[in-house]
């Protein structure tokens, strides 16, 4: 996407487009049925939207100056839409807000309304796709049917009411179930879990929105193109001087759009909390009910990896199967992978539950999407850039983080050769500051890959590394030693 700047038009890495902004009342204007507008853009001085892979829609807020008590006029009182308009110049892709072309956003919260002078008042007006509203609103009581991708449509149209863009990934399987009670998100992330992706070989999915609207996908699928090769990077993002000329004395506005401000490494890898996760390794326990058996299938990291697309590839667009998270090395005379009771799970195998509908994948599928989903948690790197409608979450970027050493022919390209590479976005923060007519991104990236495979070690270098003498002391006898000591040496004191 970034590659579709158009440098006539975009001239600044920051530049946005920002329509005006209205706040529409729930009560009419006097002497019509319309509802009642105001226009705030002159007042608003920031305005944030969030977007979030593991969120369930749009929300935002706007930080307003309001010298003509807008809060009591129109009045605020948390049944109010907003409706704007924000994009990068010369880029189709942004948030549309609009009742006419796009949706409004609804607020729904007012927070640190406080006086700035004897005539002003600032506050924070916060808003959020409609979709959030209306799931507060409704509770789901009936059978669902069919594919997943198609109960996911059905209750997105039926429940949700909504008329937003849906693009869904197609999935596997017919299935039956049946919602008690539950809200419609909460009940599509269990169908979403359940899910297996039409064209590949993993287990969950995600449902989440972004500027095009609601999404159901799988991680391979932003991963991968359905052609079986890894899907390209959007984005090229570098930490380096701004406005570099490039000796032709013009600046390249994408390159400037892909300079990254600055970048923290939040979490590079966490092994405790991996083999808690059963990212390593686990062993499902399959019972059946009805014929009073149980089977184990362990879930082998390892063995798996080679079998899915990761964020890192080959070198030539295929599936990597060396440069996962976990180094193969020897560990006591095993494998990390091979300590498959380190996380166990349950799982029903009791078939003919609905008739003839299909039952769940059975197995590893649960070990599966959890394992692939939590690899991704030890890896992330947040980092700051200008600001471009045109990058979602969900999207794939490359980040060059600098290797810390000094320059030598052993590292010509002076990067992190295992940090470095590809990432997935997982959450967007655009923010816009009027005040500075500035557009800036906070964006949170995650990988689940090394650039470059971690050395490989078959001789052990943990058995017998350690201190062999093995010391136990009870704690009653080391409290009468202290005592005798004490007294035997007319020591009052100790015992004072």
């Amino acid at each position: 996407m970034y590659n579709q700047i158009n440098a006539d038009t975009l001239t600044s890495a920051g530049q946005f487009a920002l329509s005006d902004i209205q706040l529409i009342s729930y009560v009419s204007a006097e002497g019509g049925s319309e509802p009642k507008k105001v226009s705030v853009r002159s007042q608003v001085i920031e305005v944030n939207i969030y977007e979030d892979l593991f969120g369930k829609g749009l929300t935002g807020n706007v930080v307003m100056v309001d010298g003509q008590n807008i809060a009591n006029h129109l009045p605020l009182t948390g049944f109010e839409r907003i409706e704007f308009k924000l994009n990068t110049p010369g880029i189709s892709k942004g948030f549309d807000f609009t009742s006419v072309t796009g949706h409004p956003m609804y607020i729904y919260k007012i927070s640190g309304r406080q006086e700035l002078s004897p005539r002003t008042q600032g506050y924070v007006l916060h808003f959020a796709s409609k979709e959030l509203i209306t799931n507060e609103q409704n509770k789901l009581h009936r059978v669902y049917t069919g594919t997943i991708d198609q109960m996911v449509m059905d209750i997105f149209r039926t429940d949700l009411k909504s008329n937003k863009t849906l693009i869904l990934e197609e999935t596997k399987g017919t299935r039956k179930y049946v919602a008690t009670g539950k809200r419609p998100f909460e009940f599509i992330s269990e169908l979403s879990k359940s899910a297996e992706a039409g064209r590949y070989n993993n287990s969950g999915m995600f449902f989440y929105e972004d500027s095009t609207g609601y999404r159901l996908r799988s991680l391979e699928n932003m991963l991968a193109i359905t052609d079986g090769a890894a899907r390209p990077a959007v984005a090229r993002f570098e930490k380096k001087p701004r406005s570099v000329k490039g000796g032709s004395g013009i600046t390249n506005i994408i390159q400037e759009m892909q300079t990254v401000d600055g970048f923290t490494i939040e979490n590079q890898f966490d092994t405790i909390k991996n083999l808690r996760n059963g990212v390593y390794a686990s062993r499902t326990i399959a019972h059946d009910l009805m014929n009073k058996t149980f089977i184990n299938f362990d879930y082998d990291y390892n063995l798996e990896f080679s079998k899915n697309f990761h964020t890192e590839h080959d070198g030539n667009g295929g599936k990597s199967d060396n440069k996962s998270v976990a180094p193969l090395m020897n560990y006591e005379g095993k494998q990390f992978s091979d300590f498959a009771e380190t996380v166990l799970y349950l799982q029903s195998t009791t078939t003919k539950i609905h008739n003839d509908i299909e039952d769940e994948p059975k197995g590893t599928n649960t070990a599966k999407r959890l394992s692939q989903r939590l690899a991704f948690a030890a890896m992330q790197v947040s980092l700051n850039a200008r600001g471009f409608t045109g990058l979602s979450c969900g999207d794939v970027v490359a980040l060059e983080i600098p290797s810390y050493e000094p320059a030598g022919v052993d590292n010509p390209l002076d990067h992190d050769p295992y940090m470095s590479g590809r990432y997935l976005v997982k959450s967007i923060r655009h923010k816009i500051d009027t005040s500075k007519d500035m557009h800036t991104m906070a964006i949170s990236c995650m990988k689940d890959a090394v650039r470059v495979a971690y050395p490989e070690e078959n001789n052990d270098t943990f058995t017998g590394r350690e201190n062999s003498e093995a010391t136990n002391i009870l704690q009653y006898e080391l409290d009468d030693t202290l005592i005798t000591e004490a007294s035997g040496g007319n020591n009052d004191g100790i015992l004072s």
